[in-house]
């Protein structure tokens, strides 16, 4: 059957929280079936992976929406970042303070997001009321025989009763911290304009971890222990408690955003026993990268609890197909199942549709769907899809990819526009780097350097310019090129290889379909 598309006929919203199609064309990847598997034996070796990690586009949002309304998980619960722990660390005076004074508040951090967490575990495994919760945890004082210390866990309630389950917690734990080092500091430290004397700035740092340390972590892990004691040996409770948007808002740009994100990573690892919990965590690529490259902690004891998000061809097709044939069945009233290929067949520059587009993609389902949907803009209801179409379309897409390219690595690479742009000083879509044209080379760097207004002080920036294997790992970083392995296969960056290494730099390189305009 032929179908001719009205104009801005859609296969679905770019975003997940809007997407129609989302719930009736969701598929269910082999992370999103990984996640809401909660055996914990050792016949499920992904039962410990809760950071879901991937790109601008993959898909991260959408999966942690669907598992949420899986039928499979009896409770859900989700934490905004922003209008929890980070805002309340942005408004508060003493805080800044302490952060102008360079004191390290990384554990506490930790406590404020532990907090955090426990409140939403408690509430959904202990269903009666806050004041029974309290009388439950009293009554174990003095029990015998527990590998916990319940008196800590009844200290550190009593300690903040009156608000532990409300917003003004966070306020209250940040009040008590204030009026313990005032008392044993006095508050001149705090009035002192510049820096700290480097004997009261460690007197100051001893005295912050210490009471973080004492007062605050100590009590909150024998609640964890407690709870995992008494309370999560229901394994036919399934809890998912998820987090997102941790690149939103003011947070994609602070500059403690790195020590705030590692402070929750390491608050949630200290919940990772109670089986019947899973606290999900679905964060930026380039992101946990930077925590990594700030060597605030180790990849390799994260392996195990990531999930790193990617698709490949084949899933990518699944995914449109399922789109086209709902949205046929919806608003043309087709009754036999439609498939890609039977709207898209025909060919594009000599290739099938479906690669020309796929190719063009950097297989997220957002790029596939964003593609389709300019195909679709470019319909006037009197004609079929064509190459003409397709060709049209790309442009738009073009324009489309590359702001949100920019939009997603501008805050490590500033100037990360002028180096997608550079590539069009190369003439071939393949390339060696000691065999390119120096003359070509010598373009690329004038070319940036005309663009550097002379107003940055980035020194990597400076050092990308003069050194063009800098900006070759740059390219490959944020997705422009690959490394060609053969005619078929071409390897672009993921997180399993974010990045080129010193032998990777005499490898025939790629440029990505999408990106190279000559």
């Amino acid at each position: 059957m032929a179908y001719k598309f009205r104009k801005n006929i859609e296969i679905g919203k770019l975003d997940a929280e809007t997407d129609s199609f989302l719930d009736s064309c969701f598929y269910k990847s082999e992370v999103f079936k990984g996640i809401v598997n909660f055996d914990d034996s050792e016949q499920n070796p992904d039962f410990t992976r809760r950071i879901i990690v991937g790109r601008t586009g993959s898909g991260k949002t959408a999966l942690l929406k669907q598992i949420l309304n899986d039928e499979h998980i009896r409770n859900h619960e989700t934490i905004e970042a922003e209008n929890t722990v980070f805002e309340h660390i942005q408004n508060n005076v003493f805080i800044s303070t302490l952060m102008e004074k360079d004191i390290d508040l990384r554990v506490f951090y930790k406590s404020l997001w532990l907090h955090v967490l426990l409140i939403k575990v408690i509430q959904i495994l202990y269903k009666k009321s806050y004041d029974s919760f309290f009388d439950f945890v009293k009554n174990l004082v003095g029990k015998e025989k527990v590998n916990y210390r319940p008196e800590l866990a009844d200290e550190y309630l009593e300690k903040f009763k009156d608000h532990f389950f409300n917003s003004n917690v966070i306020t209250e734990i940040t009040n008590r911290l204030q009026d313990d080092l005032s008392c044993k500091l006095g508050n001149d430290f705090i009035g002192v304009s510049g820096k700290l004397s480097e004997e009261t700035q460690q007197k100051v740092q001893k005295e912050t971890s210490s009471y973080v340390s004492k007062e605050l972590l100590a009590k909150q892990k024998e609640l964890i222990k407690l709870l995992k004691s008494e309370l999560s040996n229901q394994k036919q409770i399934k809890i998912v408690i998820s987090i997102d948007d941790l690149d939103k808002s003011w947070l994609s740009s602070s500059s403690i955003r790195y020590d705030f994100i590692n402070a929750l990573l390491d608050a949630f690892r200290e919940l990772l026993d109670i089986k019947s919990v899973k606290i999900l965590i679905a964060i930026r690529t380039d992101i946990l990268m930077g925590i990594y490259k700030n060597s605030l902690r180790q990849h390799e004891k994260d392996q195990s609890l990531i999930y790193p998000i990617s698709w490949n061809k084949k899933e990518i097709i699944s995914i449109l197909d399922i789109r086209i044939n709902h949205l046929i069945k919806n608003q043309y009233s087709g009754s036999a199942n439609t498939k890609f290929n039977d709207i898209f067949g025909f060919t594009v520059k000599g290739e099938r549709a479906i690669d020309y587009i796929i190719d063009r993609t950097m297989l997220r389902p957002r790029d596939a769907i964003n593609f389709v949907n300019n195909c679709f803009s470019e319909c006037d209801g009197e004609i079929e899809l064509n190459e003409d179409i397709v060709i049209a379309a790309e442009e738009k897409f073009y324009s489309s990819r590359k702001g949100a390219l920019v939009q997603e690595w501008a805050s490590i690479y500033p100037c990360v526009m002028d180096y997608i742009d550079s590539l069009s000083f190369l003439k071939s879509q393949e390339f060696i780097e000691e065999l390119l044209d120096k003359k070509d080379i010598e373009k690329i760097q004038d070319f940036l350097m005309d663009r550097d207004k002379s107003t940055s002080t980035d020194k990597s920036h400076e050092n990308i310019i003069l050194n063009f294997k800098e900006l070759i790992k740059v390219w490959f970083i944020i997705g422009v090129i690959g490394i060609k392995k053969s005619d078929s296969v071409i390897i672009y960056s993921s997180f399993e290889k974010p990045e080129l290494d010193i032998t990777d730099l005499n490898k025939t390189f790629f440029i990505h379909p999408l990106f190279f305009r000559n």
